[in-house]
């Protein structure tokens, strides 16, 4: 396997000292991106991208969290330089400090990169994380962090299942069906959701954007295995996907939400029929309908017959799937509020070059897209979204060659 970025293991962590100050997580001057949940002095939060950042000036920086088991990466003034495993338990999690070291304040940005609940043969499943503060070294600080680097003008909204959340994309090349070996090496630390298609199209856009994904989740049907208690018709309104009790934040509302799901409900079929998945993708788009209002943009996805999506074993299956989707989810659209909301659109995304099995640096653990599959389905799926919304190339932070390709296929961390 390639290296990595280094691992902030939760093993043997500096205790720290007793003139340390502890800021609660829900002081102001931390600023969360992604569905989050204030209680009682901490924030709870468990869907992948979910992240905060703050400005701070202190010799030293440590995390009280439980981490649940979940992986982190942590930035310095925008800039990876570790990726933090954390256990299922309150620690105190010591961050590393800008090189060179220096007084004056930085940015340290902390990104969840696990999905909701992840595990395997051999790891516990990840779970939500409670983030009880940040604590500061002697005469440490907090400081307000610049308007420009807590706000965005555009908001995106992205739902899917294992290829939203990245599941795979740091493992190694295993394009196809998966099969028993590949089922047995998982490893949670393959998974890094800031590298999958939905944050790569929100770079792009300079967007503040949630991703609402789940492995094996379907509209209808969840894959076999799959370890949510429901189906995405009932994960989409919640706060914390592995609990319905808090309701999702309507203050909080995208210009735009981008669904690409289907993957998994494709597998039950030939089962159930299409009379069945058309009622559910109906109910489901007249779902996020009353909870996002009249006036956002309900972005479909189709995957086309030319490239490869995960799990998929051949070209001629993939053309199955791809008409199969189409046939489904046009019908589900036209049908939803009798075919008269005007801000639904269906588009088919063709990557160019295509995601291909015989491209191996294309694909990552158990057959789904490593970064480098997940940046050519951005890459297309960055112009259908500027043209529907109408934005301008000014927008755009990217260059004219599109988001970059490069990424290591399975690089250890």
């Amino acid at each position: 396997m390639g290296g990595g970025h280094s691992r902030v293991n939760a093993a043997n962590l500096p205790i720290p000292p007793p003139r340390c100050t502890l800021i609660p997580a829900t002081d102001p001057r931390l600023h969360f991106r992604g569905r989050h949940v204030k209680k009682e002095g901490c924030i709870y939060f468990d869907w992948p991208c979910t992240s905060f950042k703050l400005q701070v000036a202190s010799r030293r920086v440590w995390l009280r969290m439980d981490g649940a088991r979940n992986y982190f990466n942590i930035l310095i003034n925008g800039i990876l330089v570790c990726v933090l495993k954390t256990h299922s338990d309150v620690r105190d999690y010591l961050m590393p400090s800008p090189e060179p070291a220096s007084e004056a304040s930085y940015i340290l940005e902390v990104q969840k990169r696990s999905e909701a609940k992840i595990g395997s043969l051999t790891q516990k499943p990840t779970s939500v994380v409670h983030l009880h503060g940040i604590i500061l070294e002697d005469s440490g600080s907090l400081e307000e962090l610049r308007l420009e680097d807590t706000q965005s003008s555009v908001r995106l909204e992205f739902l899917g299942d294992s290829e939203t959340s990245g599941f795979g994309n740091l493992g190694p090349s295993q394009p196809g069906v998966p099969g028993l070996k590949s089922m047995l090496t998982m490893n949670v630390a393959h998974q890094d959701a800031m590298k999958a298609w939905p944050a790569v199209v929100a770079e792009a856009f300079d967007a503040d954007f949630h991703s609402i994904s789940w492995s094996g989740a379907g509209v209808l049907w969840n894959a076999p295995g799959c370890s949510a208690d429901a189906n995405f018709l009932g994960l989409y309104s919640r706060m914390l996907g592995a609990s319905e009790d808090v309701k999702i934040d309507h203050e909080w509302r995208p210009d735009a939400i981008v669904s690409y799901l289907g993957g998994n409900d494709w597998w039950s079929l030939a089962q159930h029929g299409d009379e069945a998945l058309i009622r559910g993708f109906q109910d489901f788009l007249k779902h996020l309908r009353e909870l996002r209002g009249p006036d956002v943009i309900i972005l479909v996805l189709l995957a086309a017959p030319s490239s490869v999506c995960a799990c998929i074993g051949s070209l001629e299956d993939q053309a199955t799937f791809a008409a199969d989707m189409s046939r489904c989810w046009r019908a589900a659209a036209s049908a939803a509020n009798e075919g008269e909301d005007p801000k639904v659109f269906l588009e088919v995304v063709e990557p160019k070059p295509p995601c291909s099995l015989s491209e191996a640096a294309d694909w990552g653990h158990m057959g789904h897209w490593s970064v480098q599959g997940n940046a050519k389905w951005a890459a297309a799926v960055i112009p259908i979204l500027q043209r529907r919304l109408g934005w301008t190339e000014q927008l755009l932070k990217m260059s004219e060659d599109g988001p970059s390709l490069e990424g290591s296929n399975g690089s250890e961390v």
